[in-house]
């Protein structure tokens, strides 16, 4: 069967303009919205995602009675809202905000309602769905993906994962390793690839507090191996930044259908890019990534690597090589390695630790 193409009509705010793109690699669309260019693309397309300002939904043209109609479709918990947008020809910008308004309004009227009378019963439902949540790995972040619960895009995400630890206290000084990490940041990613132990994380948290770099950190768990939750809390460090980081990308990944991995990390990767010509250089951190084992976040790191603006550093912490293309990096100089024999202490060092911080 053909592919179907993918459109997404969002709001950006670093661009403070709406941006129409087609696909998983987010072809953007010259396409003036409210002309006839606009009326034109309407005519010819079956349905597209728009997340504006006042919410988002999913946008569908009907045939009734020989005549087309556009609707909003919207799943909330074990509801599907719809809502009538109009014809081609009164298919506006500020008509789809304003049902967007409307349906963001039903919806908060029908959360306050449903928590009037709370019951046993549906407290048990929440926490099976957050049970759910966090052990199904199943779940394909692909442009066909079957629709998401609501329930499962309300799981609040750990604000503690994204804390810098802080340095230990009497902390052994490993000067030649955080020039080592410094000097890494002129490439594309850094790996410290060690065993339990070997403090690396340690050695992080010391670098980045004394190098005093601007940094996005997060802690990886096994329950992050489901691909909408990882790249969730990835947004979300990022956004420890910026508060604006991915904010269409994050709507995205909030749809009932969620988008493309490509076309998420597209617009993430684009406001990076404005990012860095306002902030300067920046690290990701990514530790504990051992692990993560589902492929499809192994592919969607990798498509990060090769996309990633030349303001961003990626920082990787684990106990065993990531599915990564290491050997392409590391061919073109782009790669940074820290391993067992660098991490391990020299006997200056052991004495320095057994001395001053074991007494």
């Amino acid at each position: 069967m053909p592919k179907v193409a993918v459109y997404a009509l969002a709001w950006s705010s670093s661009q403070q303009a709406y941006v129409l793109t087609e696909g998983a690699g987010s072809t953007s669309l010259s396409i003036v919205l409210d002309s006839p260019a606009w009326f034109a693309w309407l005519s010819q397309v079956p349905s597209f995602a728009f997340m504006g300002k006042c919410g988002s939904y999913t946008a569908r043209k009907e045939t009734k009675h020989g005549d087309q109609y556009w609707y909003a479709y919207l799943r909330t918990k074990e509801k599907l809202a719809k809502k009538y947008l109009g014809k081609t020809s009164n298919l506006t910008i500020a008509r789809l905000e304003d049902v967007a308004k409307v349906m963001r309004a039903d919806r908060t009227t029908d959360r306050d309602t449903s928590q009037e009378r709370p019951s046993i019963s549906s407290e048990n439902k929440l926490r099976s769905s957050i049970k759910t949540v966090n052990t199904d790995t199943s779940v394909k972040l692909t442009p066909h993906a079957p629709p998401r619960k609501q329930d499962d895009l309300l799981i609040p995400l750990l604000s503690t994962k994204l804390h810098l630890p802080r340095p230990r206290a009497q902390l052994v000084s490993r000067f030649q390793l955080a020039e080592r990490l410094q000097e890494g940041m002129a490439g594309v990613l850094t790996l410290i690839s060690a065993p339990a132990g070997f403090g690396k994380t340690t050695l992080l948290a010391q670098w980045l507090a004394e190098s005093g770099m601007p940094v996005a950190w997060l802690s990886l768990e096994p329950g992050d191996n489901e691909p909408v939750r990882f790249l969730s809390y990835l947004i979300a460090a990022l956004q420890t930044l910026d508060p604006h980081l991915g904010a269409v990308a994050l709507t995205l990944l909030q749809m009932p259908q969620p988008a493309a991995a490509e076309t998420v990390l597209t617009l993430l990767t684009n406001d990076m890019g404005s990012h860095g010509r306002d902030g300067g250089d920046f690290v990701l951190v990514l530790d504990d990534y051992h692990v993560i084992e589902a492929k499809a976040i192994d592919h969607a790191l990798t498509f990060l690597l090769e996309h990633l603006p030349p303001h961003m550093h990626l920082v990787i912490a684990t106990r065993e090589d990531p599915q990564l293309p290491l050997a392409r990096l590391r061919v073109r100089g782009h790669l940074t390695e820290l391993r067992v024999t660098d991490l391990r202490f020299t006997p200056s060092e052991a004495a320095e630790f057994l001395n001053q911080g074991m007494g």
